[in-house]
């Protein structure tokens, strides 16, 4: 009760002396907790959606009834979008779709080095409720070329990174990875030949001995066609990786 008392009186302050409005639909902001949108945003699922099952056992897609195994099994079976199938990495989980306030959270955190206590939670949780099939030996971020991170002064895969080591205990590496081609920015509208051409050797692995035989997780922040984690995982797995896994804070969902 006293930490749920000086909560309120805190966003009370916050709200006063720094009022901020949802990113989304323009209203007032009420709790610190929330990041940058508010929390009618959040909880509302036409805003805001976090992937449940069903979902592609592969990718962590999410599937309905036309899509996927046949619709008539259950929700705790085993299903596959079949756009995966090509794809490098053993096991892809998200907490939802690029959208609402994953969205917002996610172009806020491209410039402030700040995760917010409502998406921490949301990872964590995804992260957990997941861990069997992401069960790796060490986590990896996905890394920026040396003058973007310095440009931006922070990678903010690391930083997701950073909050799920310290939570389960795994350890991360930041030094095994590295992108060694500055590529375009991904925009709006690029195709995925676009993107795939982008990322074209832009990884290599400057320890391999630091992957070899071990499974890997490897963290971004948005998975949009897949073009850069696949390049990531196929030169960990070129480099003797047993087998990767992906976990991002969304995802692009194509229809």
């Amino acid at each position: 009760m006293p930490h749920l008392a000086l909560r309120s009186i805190r966003d009370g302050l916050l709200g006063l002396a720094y009022p901020q409005q949802c990113r989304i639909c323009g209203k007032s902001v009420q709790s610190w907790d929330d990041g940058v949108a508010c929390s009618r945003c959040w909880e509302d699922p036409l805003i805001t959606r976090i992937l449940t099952t069903p979902i592609c056992v592969k990718c962590g897609l999410g599937l309905s009834p036309n899509r996927g195994a046949n619709p008539d099994r259950t929700a705790t079976e085993n299903r596959f979008c079949g756009l995966c199938s090509a794809t490098p990495f053993a096991t892809a989980r998200s907490c939802g779709v690029y959208s609402g306030a994953l969205e917002a959270s996610i172009l806020f955190l491209k410039v402030n080095p700040h995760i917010c206590p409502r998406l921490r939670s949301i990872l964590l949780r995804t992260f957990f409720e997941h861990h069997s099939a992401l069960k790796s030996d060490k986590i990896i971020p996905v890394p920026l070329h040396r003058l973007r991170e310095r440009q931006r002064g922070f990678n903010q895969a690391a930083l997701i990174a950073r909050l799920i080591s310290t939570e389960s205990g795994l350890p991360i590496d930041h030094k095994v990875l590295k992108r060694v081609k500055v590529t375009e920015r991904h925009r709006a509208g690029m195709d995925a030949h676009d993107r795939n051409r982008s990322v074209e050797r832009a990884f290599e692995v400057a320890r391999p001995d630091g992957v070899k035989g071990r499974s890997v997780l490897i963290i971004d922040d948005v998975y949009t066609t897949g073009s850069t984690i696949t390049a990531a995982c196929t030169s960990l797995l070129n480099a003797g990786a047993l087998l990767v896994n992906v976990l991002t804070i969304a995802r692009v969902e194509y229809h």
